[in-house]
């Protein structure tokens, strides 16, 4: 009731952008939970496979494999904590218990699942969003800095919503920039 009540006191063309926002914004949002959906199964996969390398090697007896991986795939997708939390301390404390297969195991399958994830994550959110990769980098890097965590998920989707709306005309349409009426008449 309230978000009828609401529109009806715009006029129709503002209606209309403002339900068209609203849509574009879910839609977004849903290509960017795609996107990490994604980036949390490939790194899932990564995990998976060198843990179990590690096992068929000798160097990991453990089990849980499947349950370790999906813990430490959720924590990568968070920056500041990464897969490096878990898969660092855990194989440095490894190489200092004398388990030296195991810790340089787990620290050379931290740099691989780094530098995949630093490739593929532009890469696949882009995608997703129908930006260039190197536009949802800075997008990225400029919303962590202006808004923390959060903000490197917010900036790229508020990116890709006005570059949507701009392309369908909803808020600015082409030739109208740069009128400016002067008076004068005439």
């Amino acid at each position: 009731r309230i978000v009828n009540f609401i529109k009806r006191q715009l006029p129709e063309g503002k209606r209309t952008a403002l339900t068209k926002t609203k849509q574009l914004t879910l839609s977004t949002l849903g290509k960017m939970i795609k996107a990490y959906c994604l980036i949390i199964c490939i790194t899932f996969t990564e995990i998976l496979i060198g843990l179990t390398a590690l096992n068929l090697l000798g160097f990991y007896s453990g089990s849980y494999r499947v349950v370790i991986s999906l813990c430490i795939a959720l924590v990568d997708i968070f920056p500041i904590l990464g897969s490096g939390t878990v898969l660092v301390p855990w194989g440095i404390i490894s190489l200092l218990r004398g388990n030296i297969g195991l810790g340089i195991g787990l620290l050379v399958l931290y740099v691989i699942i780094t530098v995949l994830r630093q490739y593929i994550e532009p890469k696949l959110v882009a995608g997703q969003l129908g930006l260039p990769p190197a536009a949802t980098l800075v997008a990225m890097y400029l919303g962590l800095k202006i808004f923390g965590i959060p903000g490197i998920f917010m900036l790229p989707l508020i990116i890709t919503v006005l570059k949507v709306l701009n392309d369908d005309g909803v808020i600015w349409q082409t030739g109208e920039l740069g009128k400016v009426d002067m008076g004068g008449g005439g």
